[in-house]
């Protein structure tokens, strides 16, 4: 509402002085404030377009009644509409800027939690590991001169580890992998199959054309996805887990789902599950919408829908 004030503050400013009237910072700087508070409540920029062109078209249906076959009124008018553009314009430019570097910022921070989260599993499993190896491969040496069934055992574990680390590392690279040039269902198919995961049940079911979600869309969506069932994997302890994916031509929604110990939403977040951050960033970026919810024993849900932008050349 003081945004809306403030344009019919400057429509009536241009009508005083004949001409349109230099931008107002109080203008920009009100915009740019609006703009942070729908970013930060995840209000996606649409909306403000959508408010715009509703004000806008109010004020010019009234406007043009009250100024009916009157020439000097008709100039009025198109200086009225001009400065009306010109007002809405400038807050819609203000507001989308700062919705960008809002979600900039969050992208900036996603990726800083991404690193280290990498960082941490290189670390904990792989670095582990190779200390592990190295340590009994000393312990072979060691043995080698008066021992050689203790030095054999030693060397022996010193392969089992080093086949610890090489699982890992495929487990971390899948992470890295782009998926670029699958499907959903063979992008989470292959990850899936990499991380190995012969103890827990798992059901994959892919409805729809998977064709009508742009390769953006697709890609990221697999992303999210891949990204909770690593989750669910990883801090869950599930015996089974249900993903499925719902592709129409307006939206794509997807659930995860999965039987594990769960965890409290509104409390602390499961050590190491900085993923869930990434998950809400990349929806939001997306334009969509993602809900979390788990109990502590009753399991996780994390429910995606994702809307899809027609293309110009598609059949109606």
């Amino acid at each position: 509402m003081t945004n809306a004030g403030q344009i019919l503050t400057e429509m009536a400013g241009a009508l005083r002085a004949g001409r349109l009237q230099d931008d107002d910072e109080t203008s920009r700087f009100l915009a740019w404030d609006i703009g942070v508070a729908r970013a930060s409540a995840g209000v996606h920029p649409r909306e403000s377009l959508m408010a715009a062109s509703v004000f806008f078209r109010a004020a010019f249906t009234t406007l043009s009644q009250r100024l009916q076959d009157d020439t000097q009124a008709a100039r009025m008018l198109r200086l009225v509409v001009t400065a009306l553009e010109q007002s809405i314009s400038l807050r819609i430019r203000e507001a989308a800027n700062s919705y960008t570097g809002i979600l900039l910022n969050k992208v900036t921070e996603a990726q800083m939690a991404e690193r280290r989260r990498i960082a941490r599993e290189l670390h904990d499993r792989i670095g582990h590991s190779l200390s592990v190896a190295q340590r009994q491969l000393e312990l072979s040496n060691m043995y080698r001169p008066g021992e050689p069934a203790k030095a054999l055992a030693k060397l022996e574990m010193a392969q089992q580890a080093i086949q610890e680390t090489m699982y890992s590392l495929r487990q971390v690279t899948s992470d890295l992998h782009p998926p670029g040039g699958s499907t959903l269902e063979k992008g989470l198919l292959n990850y899936l199959d990499v991380i190995g995961t012969d103890d827990v049940q798992i059901e994959l079911i892919v409805n729809g054309d998977q064709t009508w979600a742009p390769a953006t869309v697709s890609e990221e969506c697999l992303l999210i996805l891949r990204e909770a069932a690593r989750n669910a994997l990883t801090h869950g302890e599930p015996s089974a887990i249900l993903i499925r994916i719902d592709v129409a031509p307006h939206e794509l929604v997807a659930s995860v789902i999965d039987n594990g110990c769960g965890f409290d939403p509104d409390g602390q977040a499961p050590k190491g599950s900085l993923g869930l951050s990434s998950i809400r960033e990349r929806t939001q970026l997306l334009g969509g919408t993602v809900t979390i919810a788990s109990k502590p024993g009753m399991g996780a849900r994390v429910d995606l829908a994702v809307p899809i932008q027609r293309r110009p050349d598609d059949q109606e």
